[in-house]
């Protein structure tokens, strides 16, 4: 369709509409530019912007950062048994205790020569659930949640010395020391969905529930080698069920239906953590995590 943007053509009006030949200004998909009119009718009609409108249903809202920043600060997580192994831990308290709280000292076996200064501090996390593959059974990643936070005081003989800065819970032996994140993390997410299919299931939930809702976060068996990022956008379906035929002596297994749609805001290798956006019914672990049709991602684009 050409449209007139103010511009002029020599010529004669023949029932409404200017015929010649001559220059005229017009666009075609927005580009402006000068072209040579032909002795044909050619009606101008003005164009101007209009606003689509998407339903609601098919809206996967952005979510930013300070929303899911409190569990980005109390959990972490780590790929092997052997990278846990090879943390710092807590051994006792001073004069043995068992139980350590704020303002306490403590000991700490570890090799970590750059953290021996009084500037070094340290979160303190307590591993958690171990996370293994639904279907090998291999582990995929270990949760720690953070219990405290601690600064270097000295050394003292095989051991360092640190005293507990803040306290969440008690702390106790065999708590692990780790550095602050230095990762770089962006202030908002740009949803996405997966180029390619997607299979996998709710692992659990770092809250410890079996349920989950809206704005519930979950652990997922997928992670960077599933080409998973922060922003990946998933549906959330009913886990198969198993049903008997009626008339023949054979089980059935029925897919299961989408209940919800999650957004990643966290991966690791093979484990990542999503933000439940939408959730039409009851999800619990172990339902399943699949690609979704792109239209949910419809309203995003068109900001």
């Amino acid at each position: 369709m050409w449209a007139g943007y103010g511009g002029s053509a020599a010529g004669r009006w023949c029932g409404g509409m200017r015929v010649g030949l001559g220059l005229a200004l017009v666009a075609i998909f927005g580009t402006a530019y000068a072209a040579e009119g032909r002795d044909e009718p050619r009606e101008v009609v003005h164009l101007s912007p209009r606003v689509r409108e998407v339903p609601l249903s098919e809206a996967v809202p952005t979510i930013e950062r300070q929303t899911v920043a409190p569990f980005l600060h109390e959990y972490r997580l780590v790929d092997s048994q052997a990278t846990l192994d090879a943390t710092p831990y807590v051994v006792a308290g001073e004069e043995g205790h068992q139980l350590i709280g704020n303002g306490d000292r403590f000991y700490v076996r570890a090799a970590e020569e750059a953290a021996r200064s009084r500037d070094a501090r340290r979160v303190i996390y307590r591993p958690g659930t171990i996370y293994h593959d639904p279907e090998s059974d291999a582990l995929l990643g270990i949760e720690l949640r953070a219990v405290g936070e601690a600064g270097w005081v000295k050394r003292d003989g095989d051991l360092d010395v640190f005293e507990v800065r803040k306290a969440r819970q008690e702390i106790r032996p065999g708590d692990r020391l780790l550095p602050y994140r230095e990762e770089r993390l962006s202030l908002t997410f740009s949803p996405h969905v997966p180029d390619h299919v997607v299979d996998g299931e709710i692992l659990g939930v770092p809250e410890g529930v079996n349920y989950v809702g809206r704005h519930t976060i979950v652990a997922l068996d997928l992670g960077r080698t599933n080409g998973i990022a922060p922003g990946t956008v998933l549906t959330l379906d009913a886990a198969p069920a198993q049903v008997s035929d009626p008339l023949e002596d054979d089980t059935l297994h029925v897919a299961g239906e989408p209940g919800g749609v999650a957004m990643v805001f966290e991966s690791f290798e093979r484990v990542s953590y999503a933000l439940v956006m939408e959730a039409s019914r009851p999800l619990e672990v172990g339902d399943g995590v699949s690609t979704p049709e792109r239209r949910v991602l419809t309203s995003l684009e068109a900001r």
